[in-house]
């Protein structure tokens, strides 16, 4: 099989060759291609030269835009600094007061993601469909509103407004939520198959607080994703573990789960409704462990996933890990594929 059937085939329960390998690498892959951050955060064909390049050495099933979380800020104004070797620093904090954010925020045009960092996404997304999108399944990316609220300002900000004013903060949620439509939508036309949502700052909320405030966003955004074509990835990193529920309630195709998330829970609460894609520990595991203690995790994936579920690292493989130690999970894979 190759990644694109595999991967869509694992999605709707059907049989498939090894499981499919859907580990998170952005600093791995630019140094595994031996390619600069700042070009890769920066310049889409030297971003898909590295995804492509790690996808294929280390055996890797999707592709994905995945660079850093201030592509959207800049199209809301903000100034990010773009560093040689190492991660876009955002400068300027566009959101300061919760009771001006209709003056403060623009709109997304298609004029306004072509002038800022967005296009760096779209522009990913159409070189991967020219140079392999017949064999990988292409992931765009979006932030989640919440997650896109504390970008413009801070995540001790976008903590406090929540609490201190619920009502404006739900309305400047929905405004982000549209855009985040907007820019998903772009990316589904230019070629994208899967969705990446990305709102991690959610996990940082409880159960309650996040199915009144947060989770309805995300609904909205998927079915919209939904509705033009494309498949969702649910990205909420840290112990989600008290999300869980309410983020497959989402309609999310899946959800990422990461190490210190129960595994086991995850699964029987996903029956028949989404694939879980996790956990291997990107630390401990990955970054400071060997092939072994990593083939033992993907073992451990295997026994207790079910039919849909896939194999990942909890989030993205930190830069300097060991390639031999991500390639042992595809290695692993195949061996029990063959087994």
């Amino acid at each position: 099989m190759i990644p694109r059937e595999r991967l869509l085939n694992r999605l709707q329960g059907k049989p498939v060759d090894k499981v499919p390998n859907l580990s998170i690498v952005m600093q791995l892959a630019a140094q595994y291609a031996n390619i600069p951050y700042g070009k890769y955060s920066s310049q889409a064909d030297s971003l898909v030269e590295a995804q492509m390049t790690t996808a294929r050495g280390l055996g890797l099933d999707i592709l994905t835009v995945m660079s850093d979380p201030y592509r959207e800020t800049s199209a809301y104004g903000a100034e990010i600094l773009i560093q040689e070797d190492d991660l876009p620093l955002c400068k300027t904090t566009v959101l300061t007061d919760l009771s001006r954010w209709r003056q403060q925020l623009r709109p997304f045009t298609a004029e306004i993601l072509a002038a800022s960092r967005t296009q760096i996404g779209i522009d990913g997304v159409s070189f991967f469909k020219q140079k392999a999108g017949g064999d990988y399944a292409i992931a765009g990316w979006v932030e989640g509103a919440f997650a896109e609220f504390c970008d413009l300002s801070s995540v001790s900000w976008g903590m406090t407004a929540i609490v201190d004013d619920p009502a404006e903060t739900a309305a400047c949620l929905s405004f982000l939520t549209d855009q985040a439509i907007f820019f998903a939508q772009a990316q589904i036309e230019a070629g994208a198959d899967i969705i990446g949502i990305g709102d991690s700052a959610a996990s940082l909320v409880s159960a309650r607080m996040y199915r009144n405030l947060i989770q309805p966003h995300e609904k909205r955004l998927i079915e919209a994703i939904h509705q033009a074509g494309g498949l969702v990835k649910l990205h909420i990193c840290g112990d989600i573990t008290h999300l869980l529920p309410e983020m497959i309630a989402t309609g999310a195709d899946i959800i990422d789960v990461d190490y210190m998330v129960d595994f086991d829970q995850a699964i029987a609460l996903s029956k028949d409704r989404c694939s879980i894609s996790g956990n291997i520990d990107p630390i401990n595991l990955l970054l400071q462990g060997t092939p072994q203690t990593v083939t033992e995790q993907v073992d451990f994936c295997l026994t207790h996933g079910n039919d849909r579920s896939i194999l990942s690292s909890g989030c993205e493989v930190p830069k300097n890990t060991p390639f031999e130690n991500l390639k042992a999970i595809d290695d692993r894979l195949r061996q029990h594929a063959a087994a």
